[in-house]
């Protein structure tokens, strides 16, 4: 949808007829152009040939055109869309493929059977239905690629690098099945279940693909199985990843439906069969409407700025209409009106200047937009460089270990807050999405080391950008880093990474670990011994620089250091994800740049009004014959100074007022909250009271209304009385709303104070009282007794579970690099 932000820019169009109107009232005089190089022999001029007539008005319409495209970029066009930000969970679907050699078979409209699945998984997750998708691959044994997660990039990538024969050569489907169960069984999603592709019968792991779905359905998921490709001689081309030599020829493709069949009927699915690739999407699309749940979500609008095209094109058109009248017509001046052309020129020039400043798309200074989120999400990130290998914790243990320890235990106490894993070393790298299933988390825990990467080094400020990077855009948590480390840095982009984070509002948390005092740790190339302790003082000083490079901040979450020894230290960090029973939203702050082109178009329009008033207005008719064009365009400029003296304050309300009503309530935040603060810093009680009010009733239109209570109680006693009376009822509305009788009825008290006379309040201070006494009365009547009951999960779930988390760590273990950096530096 294209609209205009700034829709009052196009009264400047109304300069058009009024210059005519003023120039046949003779208020303004159009001067003529005596001089021509050409064709001239004293007379007044006139083009005497059709060419250079059409040239001419070429020329004027050239200019005005461009006049009206830069008045169309000054009004701020945009194309907005409207994105779903989903508030709760919806289903969670676990892919489960099978990559053994024979899902190279070429018999899906031509394709390869693990490409024709691998799309249809596409074309599904890239509908942003508000699922989270998880990834097993299985061959002769199974893992998880993806967990269950939102991050749907983190997905995309991980799919798209498996390959035929990636897992060896078989088919491990029981195994692939209870691995998938394993990594759902966390998972708070209203709705779980598995999606097998596989084209054969399983035939290798452990576990029996019966067992597999009994316990799928024993934790209520769902499997559905698809059986891909056609029956009989088929095409193959298989390509060996480990020899990377190509077979190709024919496979006799024969599989046993009943056995498919028999595991989605225990655990309550269904079986397919696809031989084509619309089958198979069609398939997956029935799946995702059988297991669809409804959510709640708020929309999101992004627009998209393309007020520079509008600028490319009126600078175009300008320079044509200087090309015709300059180059090709040659039209000059006379030498009497030198001072004329002097400032109509200097005035032409510098809008010109402006609208190439306009142009480049400059920006300073920044704002704050409110956005509005529900529930937390974490982000760990763990500096695996070799310090973390010192033994300085309790224990004698590393300070990886320490840290991999403390970890689990945060874990076990975040009830269910989805937490992703960034390790960081000379690089930082997302090792497990935005995910609730501690599981995968837990595996990753165990074997921590600093062999995970292979980049040397030290780079705490690229893991938490990477971290920056996990939280989706499409799922509305408020995220936040927790970063384990011990301060070594080699590269110092710690406190340019936490000045990003706070411009994103996403808090930063440092948890140190190891002794201040120095101990000896070996390098990179396992030899070189180097002294390392906690450096303190390095993360204190990075927060302050970040928090002093953006004061603006000082009101909102800022950035803290723990050190993980200390008494609470744990408790500190959970108290971050908690929040009251009523306070179902959080308000996090994310910083915007203020572009600066509308400034700058501002500027060239009026230094182009300023080159028609100094040149063609009738001064003498209204001041005199002797005032001289100079003076007449010092006294534009006073009254040009002067009318552009007015309050920031004022206009910030102005703009916030406007915006308001053209239901643009995250412009008119931004624009309140200026205000607020620039009449808080030039001591404007007045101007802050009305402003804070307003930014107030901004704060209840987008539905933050903890937010609009804090501005409402921040209106100083000295506020006019009207303000205090709105501020005070709405502030009763609000508690109203959220249960809170007691305190309604105090607000609610405070307003008919200011003013008896109000029916409204009255009634409402009324009903307030009616429900405070009720709810007393029912508080003590209703007795509730809660009864735990503990059930212990049975043992072959045990030990199925035991099984696949060794697995788990299997896989982690397999990715870590066998070869040393030898690099002394890397530490």
């Amino acid at each position: 949808m294209t609209n205009f932000e700034n829709p009052a820019a196009f009264f400047l169009l109304l300069l058009i007829p009024a210059l005519f109107i003023l120039r046949h009232f003779k208020i303004f005089n159009r001067i003529s152009f005596p001089a021509v190089l050409a064709d001239w022999e004293g007379h007044h001029f006139e083009w005497k040939g059709h060419p250079q007539k059409f040239l001419s008005v070429l020329a004027s319409i050239f200019f005005t055109a461009g006049f009206l495209i830069s008045v169309g970029a000054l009004a701020a066009p945009v194309i907005s869309n409207q994105e779903k930000v989903y508030t709760s969970l919806g289903t969670d679907i676990v892919f489960v493929l099978d990559t053994s050699p024979s899902m190279s078979a070429k018999d899906m409209d031509g394709g390869q059977r693990l490409d024709a699945a691998k799309n249809a998984i596409y074309l599904l997750t890239n509908k942003n239905d508000g699922s989270r998708y998880g990834l097993v691959g299985l061959g002769s044994n199974a893992a998880v690629l993806v967990p269950p997660t939102s991050d749907l990039t983190f997905f995309s990538e991980r799919l798209s690098q498996i390959s035929a024969g990636s897992f060896g050569n078989g088919s491990a489907i029981g195994d692939g099945l209870s691995t998938a169960v394993c990594h759902l069984v966390s998972s708070s999603a209203q709705k779980k279940c598995i999606v097998l592709f596989t084209d054969g019968e399983n035939n290798a792991g452990e576990i029996h693909p019966e067992t597999a779905a009994q316990l799928a359905a024993d934790n209520s998921i769902t499997i559905y199985v698809v059986g891909i490709g056609s029956k009989g001689k088929v095409p193959i081309e298989y390509t060996d990843p480990v020899t990377k030599r190509l077979y190709s020829g024919y496979l006799d493709s024969n599989f046993n439906p009943a056995s498919l069949k028999k595991i989605s009927d225990i655990a309550g699915g269904r079986y397919f069969e696809a031989v084509t690739v619309n089958e198979l999407s069609e398939i997956l699309s029935a799946v995702s409407k059988t297991e669809a749940v409804s959510q709640t979500f708020t929309y999101r609008t992004v627009n998209k700025l393309f007020y520079q095209k509008f600028i490319s094109i009126a600078i175009i058109l300008f320079i044509l209409a200087w090309v015709i009248r300059r180059i090709i017509l040659k039209e000059m001046i006379c030498f009497r009106y030198k001072k004329t052309l002097f400032i109509r020129s200097a005035c032409l020039a510098l809008s010109f200047v402006f609208l190439l400043l306009a142009h480049a798309g400059l920006t300073w200074g920044t704002y704050l937009v409110p956005v509005q989120k529900s529930g937390h999400s974490v982000a760990m990130v763990f500096d695996i460089s070799n310090s973390m290998l010192a033994k300085d914790c309790p224990g004698d243990t590393t300070r990886l270990k320490a840290a991999s320890i403390y970890a689990k235990k945060l874990l076990s106490k975040m009830e269910g807050v989805p937490v992703s894993v960034v390790i960081a070393k000379g690089d930082g790298i997302a090792a497990i999405p935005i995910t609730d299933d501690t599981a995968m988390v837990e595996s990753l825990l165990e074997v921590m080391s600093p062999s995970l990467m292979t980049v040397p080094g030290s780079s705490i400020g690229k893991g938490i950008l990477k971290a920056k990077e996990t939280f989706p855009a499409n799922f509305s948590s408020a995220g936040k880093i927790w970063v384990f480390t011990d301060g070594e840095e080699t590269d110092g982009q710690l406190s340019s990474a936490l000045l990003e984070c706070q411009k994103a509002g996403i808090p930063v948390t440092l948890i140190g670990f190891g002794s201040e005092t120095e101990s000896a740790v070996l390098t990179g190339d396992g030899k070189t011994q180097v002294m390392s302790a906690l450096r303190r003082d390095r993360l204190e000083a990075a927060i302050a620089d970040a928090s002093n490079r953006f004061r603006f901040f000082n009101n909102h979450e800022n950035h803290l250091y723990i050190n993980s020894l200390e008494k609470g230290s744990a408790v500190q960090l959970l108290s971050q994800l908690r929040f009251g029973a009523t306070e179902n939203l959080i308000t996090s702050y994310e910083v915007k740049p203020v572009p600066r082109y509308k400034l700058f178009l501002s500027l060239a329009a009026l230094f182009l009004i300023l080159s028609y008033i100094t040149v063609e207005f009738n001064f003498a008719r209204f001041f005199g014959a002797k005032t001289s064009r100079a003076q007449a365009a010092a006294f534009v400029s006073l009254i040009t100074i002067f009318l552009s003296g007015c309050s920031s304050q004022t206009a910030d309300i102005l703009n916030g007022t406007v915006s308001y009503h053209q239901k643009k309530y995250r412009h008119a935040v931004s624009r309140f909250m200026q205000a607020s603060e620039n009449a808080a810093a030039e001591a404007n009680r007045q101007n802050q009271s009305y402003a804070l009010y307003d930014l107030g009733t901004a704060y209840i239109m987008i539905g933050e209304d903890s937010a609009a209570l804090e501005q409402f109680k921040a209106i100083p006693d000295d506020a006019p009385d009207a303000v205090r009376y709105s501020a005070f009822y709405n502030a009763g509305v609000l508690a109203w709303r959220n249960s809170d009788f007691d305190e309604a009825k105090d607000y609610f008290r405070k307003a008919l104070e200011i003013d008896s006379s109000k029916i409204d309040a009255k009634i409402n201070f009324e009903l307030s009282v009616q429900q405070s006494e009720a709810k007393g009365k029912q508080n003590q009547s209703n007795q509730i007794q809660a009864s735990q009951e503990e059930a212990s999960p049975q043992n072959l779930e045990k030990a199925v579970f035991e099984h696949i988390k060794e697995n788990d760590q299997k896989q982690w273990k397999n990715s870590e690099s066998k070869d040393s950096s030898d690099l002394a530096e890397d530490f």
